[in-house]
């Protein structure tokens, strides 16, 4: 019993130093989610993504109405997820009509914007600065399997 707690007490003084040499003291990231401030990949696979020849300025409220006129180019299908926990791309399906016909696009994260509408500043869109004949013309991710 007196070694079982000797060693109880020299892992837990060594525990400390093995945690701090292998990985982050602290693993937790994130306690409070501020809408706006930050996505949930729940929330972001399926969202409409809308497309504008002009500038968009996520720290701006638009007109209301302002989405409506954009192309609705498609809606987030899936992340890509680098293995260091990067978000490498943002997978959009494009065309198709009733989910016939859609192709995935990758789009860049930093492509893409949050933007909100003046009459409800609790609904965010996400919208991206190209035409959607440019994302018609983008290169179809090609998925490969594991060999």
């Amino acid at each position: 019993m007196k070694l079982l707690r000797t060693s109880l007490a020299t892992l837990a003084l060594t525990g400390t130093a093995a945690l701090a040499d292998g990985h982050a003291a602290a693993p937790f990231s994130v306690t409070t989610l501020e809408y706006g401030q930050s996505y949930l990949a729940t929330t972001l696979i399926g969202t409409r993504v809308h497309a504008t020849d002009g500038e968009i300025d996520p720290t701006a409220a638009l007109p209301a109405g302002t989405v409506a006129d954009w192309d609705d180019i498609g809606e987030i299908g899936d992340l890509i997820i680098g293995v260091d926990g990067s978000l490498q791309a943002v997978v959009i399906d494009v065309g198709g009509f009733l989910g016939l016909g859609e192709r995935e696009v990758a789009l860049d994260w930093s492509a893409l914007r949050g933007v909100r509408e003046d009459d409800d500043p609790g609904e965010y869109f996400l919208g991206v600065t190209m035409s959607e004949g440019m994302l018609e013309d983008a290169p179809e991710l090609v998925r490969t399997p594991a060999e």
